[in-house]
């Protein structure tokens, strides 16, 4: 064998050592695509086949489908019942809004009647004002008497504005009302009862047919009775006291009601008339038989 045998040798024995090479190369890279595709047995090394990847998935699939669907219809049933409450909810506060417009015009209504009642109060206040220089003895009284109306006044704005405060307190107005209305009935029973007017004006000069009792002798020429508004007097009326001894009666002189109450009214000696003191427990009455 020449010199050129031999390199022949050596070229193919090197070729067939890289060719072998290549070989182990590419068998140690080679993949088993169908076991890649069917294997049914995940390992560390195997993963799970991707045929039974793509089951898996598409049980996922229609897993989250039919979730979706029943979540769909849960939303559908909660949008629907959302409705019907936001039915029902903008219908009370329709029904609140008419019930708020109400209760303003009844608000409007007693704002009215407090206003014609202050008016009331301020005529009423002038006019014993004009007064004050002829009645010098009671000034005491009258000083009282206004400041009662100026506390009555105090508290009626305030309850006025405890009024625009609260809904509840337009129901305790309600309430006050109903008192109002059966107390009302019940002076109308009392007018009706002794056969009486509802316009105290009509009785300023003449008493209704009542009698009672001396209940006190304060002194300054004035006297407290058992008789009030509630029996019909008013202020200016003339009542006649006498006293009963032995079964008959002592004429002890008139007497004119200067301020009343529901029930016991205060009155003034009239000097001209006087027969003789008043006591307690002597009788009163408006006309003597």
């Amino acid at each position: 064998m020449n010199l050129v045998g031999k390199i022949f040798v050596v070229l193919i024995f090197v070729m067939s050592l890289v060719f072998m090479s290549f070989a182990i190369m590419v068998y140690s890279a080679h993949i088993n695509w169908r076991e890649v595709v069917e294997n049914s047995t995940a390992t560390p090394d195997k993963p799970l086949g991707l045929k039974l990847q793509v089951q898996n998935a598409r049980q996922e699939n229609d897993r989250l489908k039919a979730e979706l669907d029943e979540l769909t219809k849960r939303l559908d049933s909660e949008i629907a019942a959302k409705r019907a409450q936001l039915t029902k909810l903008e219908a009370e506060r329709d029904d609140l809004k008419r019930e708020l417009d109400q209760r303003l015009q009844e608000l409007t209504a007693l704002t009215q009647q407090e206003r014609e009642a202050v008016a009331a109060m301020q005529a009423a206040h002038q006019t014993l004002a004009a007064r004050t220089t002829e009645v010098t003895a009671l000034r005491a009284d009258v000083q009282q008497a206004l400041k009662d109306r100026h506390d009555s006044l105090i508290r009626l704005v305030s309850r006025t504005d405890e009024l625009h405060q609260t809904a509840n307190e337009l129901r305790t107005l309600k309430d006050q009302s109903l008192v109002l209305a059966q107390d009302l009935a019940k002076a109308r029973e009392v007018l009706a009862k002794f056969n009486l007017k509802g316009d105290p004006a009509a009785y300023q000069d003449q008493p209704p047919q009542v009698e009672g009792v001396v209940l006190a002798v304060p002194g300054n020429n004035l006297i407290e009775i058992s008789l009030g508004s509630d029996d019909g007097l008013a202020k200016g009326h003339r009542l006649e006291v006498f006293r009963m001894t032995g079964g008959q009666g002592k004429y002890l002189g008139r007497v004119e009601v200067v301020r009343t109450d529901p029930d016991c009214s205060v009155c003034q000696i009239v000097p001209e008339f006087s027969r003789g003191p008043i006591q307690q427990g002597d009788r009163v009455a408006s006309k003597l038989e």
